[in-house]
């Protein structure tokens, strides 16, 4: 199995890993990993996997490469607990939570896909338990905001990312939203930063439909698959 280490974007080789979750070292050999495999070193050949989840920061420890969404990362014999992330392709979205339930991150390519720390991604815990993909839509992004559930009130139509709704439009507060194009990531606090949740292209008509308790919202950006 030909492994290589990504680093900040570098490809390197290596000959031999060892396997934390048997104790057991592998020599690598030709051929790609399978889908949910954990195990110690980092992300093989691009195009082998879409991401790959370390335990540990700067993508070291335990690692676990998927290519399909994984409703308990237990069931794959890895720890919930993830500290770096390496995205191949795609964009996808990690929850505290079993069943996609929880907190949300999104790992996407705007960091070129590479995220040594959990801070990077806006969590104040390492703990993750279940990741999905973002379906993809390649239409042009587009998004209406609504200051009332039901898609009424005051409606504001976004095409670009915002670091700041309140300074743009003077708005902070949106209870429903339709996505028209694209996938989109709403954040409570501008500048893309504090808890945030995932938007693909459908209806949104209460702040429960995208997974949140409030309707504070300061910023919101189009979800990055390639960069």
């Amino acid at each position: 199995m030909n492994i290589f280490t990504k680093v900040y974007g570098l490809a390197q080789q290596t000959r031999y890993v060892q396997n934390d979750v048997t104790g057991a070292g592998v020599v690598a050999t030709p051929g790609r990993s399978g889908e949910g495999q954990a195990g110690g070193g980092a992300c093989p050949t691009k195009g082998t996997c879409e991401v790959t989840l370390f335990e540990q920061r700067n993508f070291t420890g335990r690692r676990l490469d998927l290519s399909a969404d994984c409703q308990k990362l237990s069931d794959k014999n890895f720890p919930e607990r993830c500290n770096s992330v390496q995205v191949e392709s795609g964009a996808w979205v990690g929850y505290e939570h079993e069943n996609f339930r929880g907190r949300q991150y999104l790992w996407d390519m705007s960091e070129r896909g590479e995220y040594n720390c959990y801070d990077k991604w806006c969590a104040q815990t390492e703990h993750v338990a279940s990741v999905r993909s973002v379906k993809q839509d390649t239409s042009p992004a587009r998004a209406h905001l609504f200051e009332r559930p039901g898609f009424s009130g005051k409606k504001t139509e976004l095409q670009d990312d915002i670091p700041n709704l309140m300074s743009r439009y003077s708005l902070n507060r949106v209870a429903s939203i339709r996505i028209l194009g694209g996938a989109w990531v709403v954040y409570q606090e501008p500048n893309y930063r504090g808890p945030h949740y995932i938007l693909e292209k459908r209806d949104y008509s209460n702040v429960s439909d995208w997974g949140s308790q409030s309707s504070t919202i300061g910023s919101m950006r189009r979800v990055r698959f390639i960069n």
